[in-house]
């Protein structure tokens, strides 16, 4: 077969793409994903802001198989599945929101990840909106460890977030991958506002059922 032949073919029949939540070859659609995932994904209606916060938006319900993805993205530096998670995040437009901050990482947990995630789907989402974003406004003062339980996670994150003087009377959108149990954006909402930050809200791509 000759040079010709074989280039008509590869167009005339493109290569199969990874759907991004079951990593398998398929034939994907402009969301990154195939028909049999696209089924499983569920929306996520309305969900309650945790304590401290003016709003809460997230895409996605969290389930076992975006658990999946997230381990991709964060532990495996899948940086790749940025735009495919970001584009589950949405602002509503009543929020007139001017900041977005990305939820931080202690310095030791960033230099062992190389990056933040919650950083990089900032980016997206500032280029969507055309918000800017303003990362030195929060840091987490200290490593905290991922805890099951929400009474320990809330004990172990108190304090663990200073918030700049520049937040007063600002409206702020935290963005983070995924909600759990709200205690981080609690605490993050708890510093800005002490430091006199105006609204703070919070945007994710996915929560889960508190």
């Amino acid at each position: 077969m000759d040079r010709t032949h074989e280039l008509l073919l590869s167009l005339a029949s493109p290569p199969p793409h990874r759907c991004f939540l079951c990593d398998r070859e398929s034939l994907v659609g402009e969301d990154g994903l195939c028909d049999e995932c696209r089924r499983t994904l569920k929306l996520a209606i309305s969900p309650a802001p945790p304590e401290g916060l003016d709003g809460l938006t997230a895409g996605l319900r969290y389930c076992d198989e975006l658990g999946s993805v997230f381990f991709r993205f964060k532990v495996m530096e899948r940086r790749d599945y940025t735009p495919f998670l970001a584009q589950f995040i949405s602002i509503p437009e009543e929020w007139r929101a001017e900041i977005l901050v990305p939820v931080p990482l202690h310095w030791l947990r960033l230099y062992r990840r190389t990056y933040n995630q919650s950083f990089l789907l900032s980016e997206y989402v500032s280029s969507r909106y055309g918000i800017p974003i303003c990362q030195e406004l929060l840091v987490r003062t200290r490593p905290t460890r991922q805890q099951k339980f929400a009474k320990n996670r809330r004990k172990g994150l108190k304090g663990a977030f200073r918030a700049a003087p520049e937040c007063q009377g600002r409206s702020i959108i935290l963005i983070d991958d995924v909600v759990t149990s709200g205690t981080t954006l609690s605490e993050c909402a708890r510093a800005l506002k002490k430091a006199g930050a105006y609204r703070v809200y919070a945007a994710c791509v996915a929560c889960s059922d508190r």
